[in-house]
């Protein structure tokens, strides 16, 4: 597969995962289900391409996800970012084709959103929901999250991996 087919591929799977996102996840009745779809993208994108070109993919997209969400602005830049720097930074030292270790790594990136969106809540007025169940609803996102990444992530890494 040619390096324009394959960034047409990745960015064909993005934005039908964005649309998924804006449309169907968001409308989810349960929050703790509400995860975000584009960040393990951007963990696959990282680990795939080069670190500019990581950095501007994840710009883009946070970008058009923190339009389209609503509110806390910045949110989805920020930790896309952050995902792609830190991938970046642990590349040489974990195996990041293991499925486990994909698992983890957006756990972990997954519970940094829901500390970030959990903070958010208990300064934006909430109508009838207590912080505690934020706070489960936030950790239950992260684990659904890590559960659902090597998925995610499989079909930016599958088109590459007859060249390497």
């Amino acid at each position: 597969m040619g390096q324009w087919q394959y960034f047409l591929k990745v960015l064909a799977y993005t934005f039908t995962l964005f649309l998924v996102q804006a449309i169907w996840v968001s409308r989810l009745p349960f929050p703790a289900l509400r995860g975000d779809l584009l960040l393990p993208v951007m963990f696959g994108v990282a680990v795939e391409w080069s670190t500019p070109s990581g950095l501007l993919w994840a710009l883009f997209w946070g970008y058009a996800a923190d339009v389209f969400s609503g509110e806390f602005w910045g949110f989805h830049v920020g930790s896309y970012l952050v995902a792609i720097c830190l991938v970046n930074m642990t590349a040489e030292r974990f195996e990041f084709e293991n499925p486990l270790y994909q698992a983890a790594f957006i756990g972990v990136c997954a519970l940094g959103q829901s500390v970030a969106l959990g903070f958010f809540f208990l300064l934006a007025p909430l109508e009838t929901i207590s912080a505690a169940s934020t706070w489960m609803q936030l950790a239950i996102r992260s684990f659904f999250m890590s559960i659902f990444a090597p998925l995610i992530i499989y079909p930016i890494w599958s088109g590459r991996r007859g060249r390497r």
